[in-house]
């Protein structure tokens, strides 16, 4: 299949596959401890918002980043498919691939989700995952598969025709297209996690988000004085799920002007009713928009990387 295939397989397979993932995972019941290697509840070397941004170069800072905290959207899925369906595929492009194919995840790329701690994807054409990863066995799979082996920094580096792949015992990072980036083993000196914007993002979103998308620092298209707004779940105390969307500006003016494009979507009988919407204050204030998440259409967890019924908000110029 050509790496324009590949891609449109990706994309259209995530919806479609999104039901008879969630069946699959009920099949084989919440087993997000078993061999995971990883404790959802606990705090974990790596796991998290900014370790996993401190993988990304810098220099991607204006692109569309996703990010998943996979053991804890696993755990997630496994106890209520309806709610969290939009995260069915655990932010690992081979997963839907495998089910796509009918075959085992493992046996297609040489590892599985349990061995997987985070995702970050850039677009729908690269993606960095971290874990644990059997390097052997990752190399035995994709040569199966026809892909070449040669060796970039000390590590190998697998291509078919513009797909590249290299992977550590660590990290493993994936580019489908010439034009997408093939992210780096090694975390950078200069890494998104350190760009302003960006950490203010996180903050305002928490370290323990489980699943997050940045939408692109300084878009073109986005209301005047925005510099960056993101989209991110948590899980509560009690065990419910909420989502945040925090939008970084430039001035007060600007941030006022974000909260009056957002406060439509907030009144009685619209899709976001009660949502609370506050405005920060400082030299770059954060505009934050909270909602509590349920089995509603639109209000999955994930939902607005299908529906972009917020992102179009903040990226229709005025």
């Amino acid at each position: 299949m050509s790496v324009y295939g590949r891609r449109m397989q990706r994309r259209v397979t995530a919806t479609v596959l999104a039901a008879v993932l969630a069946a699959g995972t009920a099949a084989c019941g919440d087993d997000s401890g078993d061999g995971s290697g990883s404790d959802s509840g606990d705090a974990k070397a790596g796991v998290g918002l900014s370790a996993a941004l401190g993988g990304v170069p810098g220099d991607q800072a204006g692109q569309t980043l996703t990010y998943w905290n996979v053991p804890e959207v696993r755990r997630l899925v496994a106890r209520d498919q309806k709610l969290y369906s939009a995260l069915t595929g655990f932010g690992i492009p081979e997963v839907t691939q495998a089910a796509y194919r009918g075959e085992p995840v493992s046996e297609a790329v040489g590892f599985d989700e349990k061995a997987v701690d985070t995702s970050v994807q850039i677009g729908s054409d690269a993606t960095r995952l971290t874990g644990r990863f059997d390097v052997a066995a990752v190399s035995g799979a994709m040569k199966k598969r026809g892909w070449s082996e040669t060796e970039a920094d000390g590590a190998p580096l697998f291509t078919d025709e513009e797909a590249r792949l290299t992977v550590s015992s660590t990290v493993r990072s994936t580019s489908y297209g010439a034009r997408a980036p093939l992210l780096p083993l090694v975390a950078p000196k200069a890494s998104v996690a350190a760009d302003p914007a960006h950490r203010a993002a996180v903050d305002c979103l928490g370290d323990d988000a489980y699943q997050a998308t940045f939408y692109g620092k300084d878009r073109p298209r986005q209301l005047p004085g925005l510099t960056l707004f993101a989209i991110g779940a948590r899980t509560t105390d009690d065990g419910a799920s909420k989502e945040r969307l925090c939008a970084v500006t430039q001035s007060a003016d600007a941030a006022r002007a974000v909260a009056e494009v957002l406060r439509p979507k907030t009144a009685a009988g619209e899709r976001f009713a009660g949502a609370r919407i506050d405005v920060g204050d400082g030299a770059a204030p954060v505009v934050t928009m909270e909602w509590a998440n349920s089995s509603d259409s639109g209000l999955r967890p994930g939902a607005q990387n299908q529906t972009a019924e917020l992102p179009q908000l903040l990226m229709a110029r005025r």
